[in-house]
């Protein structure tokens, strides 16, 4: 939401740089240097207006079910969760696997500590799932 208001206020050159001033830009290359990564990636993205208003959308809305909804399922369900993402928190992972009774919740190292190895545990998560599904 931050970056959607800076592009909806200043041309996106100045938006980038208020951005790389801010608080939320410190603690991300501080502690998710990827997720940082990622949101200054949109401050280059065509057309801008359209990215704004997606930025603004996604950052307002929610997962569109209610806790009941998802605590209904009753589906085999593979979480994946890392550590150093601050767009997608660990903590939320593991609240979402203990809200769906079939969930399984797989811990994988962060891409900010060994990308290779993030890509890799991945795949192995979700291979392991599949199999486990046959």
């Amino acid at each position: 939401l931050e970056v959607a208001r800076l592009l909806e206020e200043y041309e996106p050159t100045e938006a980038k740089k208020r951005f790389e001033q801010s608080h939320t830009a410190s603690q991300l290359k501080r502690e998710a240097p990827d997720n940082l990564a990622s949101l200054l990636g949109f401050f280059g993205r065509t057309p801008q207006n359209e990215t704004q208003a997606l930025l603004a959308a996604i950052a307002s809305d929610g997962p569109g079910v209610s806790l009941n909804e998802i605590e209904s399922l009753n589906i085999r369900t593979l979480v994946i969760g890392t550590a150093h993402d601050f767009i997608h928190p660990l903590e939320m992972a593991h609240e979402l696997a203990d809200l769906i009774p079939k969930a399984q919740f797989v811990e994988i190292t962060s891409k900010t500590s060994n990308p290779m190895q993030y890509q890799a545990e991945i795949q192995s998560a979700l291979r392991h799932f599949l199999q486990e599904m046959e």
